[in-house]
């Protein structure tokens, strides 16, 4: 039986300009590539890409316990400051990631959730039945609302030139947004991205999808740039290690061993997991997500990969696949702890080829952060 796939707002366009195939990503038919992921790599890296993000969720939650709400559901601290943004995962009792998401506070009782796209049928839900007994109203916009990206060194100057804000870094810092028009078309513009470059989230009515689209694309014609697939879109998650949900995380994995330390809270007041979490930091992880170069052979490796050391099987490879950007294969995976250190050399069981690795550092790409805060 055929699945039938959902296509986003901006799916007439991806055909117009050319999308060189289409693929199933969570549900959606998402463009593969416009030219190459080489290319589209180049591009960001270089000048600027525009991407779909469609796929994500938008979950309101507006009134007098908005964020008293958000702390509960939230690992991390979600403060009431209007203009902010901040990523949190959601979590179960055991301290199981059920989401990953950013969350903007757009009024002291007014906060906006983007679900990850495997999730969007799942959090709504979920916030709602943890959140039951409060003052606090759920609305699910995720079917009223798009996205759109603009990301790249180049990103700022295009969108400057439509959009009625200030967005320089100073007015429009790292992890900020601005509610303001851009091409006439009322929107959110947020700070943020997955591509480790300087970049935008744009979040609209999807009426506009097409209008939005050709807006910014003849405003980035001077300045390279290009339209990018949403498999492009995973090879800069891989450089920069910024998780997939069902890929890299998934509610039997905790924040502590996915690397996600920082987004985690445990001295801001209870919070659902908080109690396993504390358990969990008493104890110590068992095993840590790690990055891994290829130091022999070329294949990808698949979610769920074994990784041996000494001929055992430790572990399991989430992905690897090739970077334009380090020209190198590179990858990420769990080990135990024990073996996570850099340096540490690993066996990726591939079929049919069996491929050799070492531990390094992540991310892969600009380790401090410097070009997404330019």
């Amino acid at each position: 039986m055929t699945k039938i796939l959902k296509r986003s707002p901006h799916y007439g366009q991806h055909v117009a300009h050319g999308a060189k195939g289409f693929f199933d990503f969570a549900g959606w038919e998402m463009p593969e590539a416009f030219t190459s992921m080489e290319d589209e790599v180049k591009a960001c890296r270089s000048a600027a890409v525009l991407f779909d993000g469609h796929q994500m969720g938008e979950i309101h939650l507006k009134g007098p316990d908005a964020q008293d709400a958000v702390q509960k559901v939230c690992a991390n601290d979600i403060k009431a400051e209007p203009g902010r943004c901040f990523y949190s995962s959601l979590l179960n009792e055991d301290g199981g990631i059920v989401d990953d998401l950013v969350v903007l506070c757009l009024a002291p009782d007014h906060y906006l959730l983007t679900a990850a796209a495997f999730n969007v049928g799942k959090t709504p839900g979920w916030v709602r039945s943890h959140v039951s007994g409060m003052d606090v109203e759920i609305e699910d916009l995720t079917n009223g609302t798009t996205i759109i990206e603009i990301q790249g060194p180049k990103s700022r100057d295009i969108l400057q030139k439509i959009t009625e804000a200030d967005i320089s870094n100073n007015a429009l810092p790292y992890f900020r947004f601005v509610e303001t028009k851009i091409a006439g078309i009322d929107c959110i513009v947020a700070r943020l991205g997955v591509t480790g470059e300087l970049g935008y989230e744009i979040i609209y009515d999807p009426g506009f999808a097409y209008a939005m689209y050709d807006a910014i694309l003849e405003a980035g014609k001077d300045d390279g740039l290009q339209l990018c697939g949403s498999k492009t879109v995973g090879t800069f998650r891989l450089e920069k290690v910024y998780h997939i949900y069902t890929r890299d995380i998934d509610e039997s994995t905790n924040p502590f061993e996915a690397g996600l330390d920082k987004s985690v809270k445990l001295d801001k007041g209870d919070f659902i997991g908080r109690d396993a979490l504390l358990r969990i930091k008493q104890q110590g992880v068992s095993r840590k997500l790690v990055g891994f170069e290829i130091t022999e052979g070329t294949a990808v490796a698949t979610p769920g990969t074994p990784i041996e050391i000494g001929g055992q099987v430790v572990g399991k490879a989430t992905f690897a696949g090739y970077s334009p950007t380090l020209d190198k294969t590179i990858g990420i995976g769990y080990v135990p702890t024990e073996h996570a250190e850099n340096g540490t050399e690993l066996v990726i069981k591939t079929e049919p080829e069996t491929l050799k690795a070492t531990v390094v550092e992540i991310p892969f790409f600009d380790p401090k952060g410097d070009r997404i805060r330019m």
